[in-house]
Parts: structure tokens; sequence; C-alpha cells
């Protein structure tokens, strides 16, 4: 199953963004590729400008444009160190970059994202959001789990 949101420019429908896509378990595995190639031939027919895989959040992909673990050549900051523990202690639970990898089967082309916050005391309750959207029965002891999980992680001698 997959679920297409429509991207609309001058209140006209531009486009379509990938919202969700499932498929059993047990489920033939290239189900979704078939769903997403099949919903872009159709969508291209019905003359839509573009079709977007969605983002893939705490997956980076490198200047080249390929996905990867090592996205980066220089030093990350603070805030890139943070993310980036967090995207990999919840590769288990929602899979990001994992994500990433399978939509780079479809080659698209990469845009960079980004978040405008008004200020760093707003991180966490956007942090706290996103959480909430992505995983919403994580517990307060589970997140504490993941933050000694992180924090613990990147500890500097």
């Amino acid at each position: 199953m997959t679920s297409w949101l429509p991207v609309y420019r001058h209140g006209h429908i531009t486009g379509r963004t990938l919202d969700v896509m499932r498929r059993r378990s047990d489920g033939f595995r290239p189900a979704i590729e078939f769903l997403i190639a099949s919903a872009a031939s159709s969508l291209r027919e019905e003359g839509l400008r573009f079709i977007s895989l969605s983002a893939a959040p705490l997956a980076r992909t490198p200047p080249s444009g390929a996905p990867d673990q090592d996205t980066t050549s220089a030093e990350p900051n603070g805030l890139e160190r943070i993310l980036n523990a967090l995207g990999s202690a919840l590769e288990p639970v929602y899979g990001f970059r994992s994500l990433l990898t399978f939509k780079g089967k479809f080659h698209p082309r990469y845009q960079t994202l980004f978040m405008a916050y008004p200020d760093s005391a707003a991180l966490p309750g956007i942090a706290q959001a996103l959480t909430r959207a992505y995983i919403p029965a994580l517990t307060f002891k589970d997140t504490l789990q993941l933050l000694s999980r992180i924090l613990g992680r990147h500890k500097h001698p």
C-alpha cells in the first residue's frame, strides 16, 4: 500500500509526495517498488511535474548525492553529532537510514531539507513533537533509555 499527498503551487496540484508505504511482512518483497513505479508512471500521464519520495529524517546524503553513513569529511558540530547519534539509535526502531537506502533504488534527485526554529531553546519541544509523530508509543522510560544510549555512545575521553 502506498499513499500520496498532493503538492500545491499557486493553488494547483503540481506533484505528489509519498506519505506512507507499507507491505505485509510476509508479502511479495518488491511490491512497494512496483507500486511506486506504477504511481510515477500514472502521475506522469496525469501531467504532474514531479513526485517526491519524501524525506528520510536523521539520514543524510554525502555531497556526491548517494546515500551513505559517512556524510561529511569535516568534523560535525555538536548538534550534528547529537542528530547523528539519534539517527543511529533510532535506526532499529524506525529505519531512517534504511529508508534512504531503499529510496535510492529509484535514483532520486536529493534535496537537502532544513528546519528553521526561532531559538535553540525551542529544540527540546521540537524533538518531543517529532518523536511523538514518528514513535507515538514511546514511553518516558523508553525515552530515558534512548537518551542513555545516545549519550553513552558519544562520550569523549
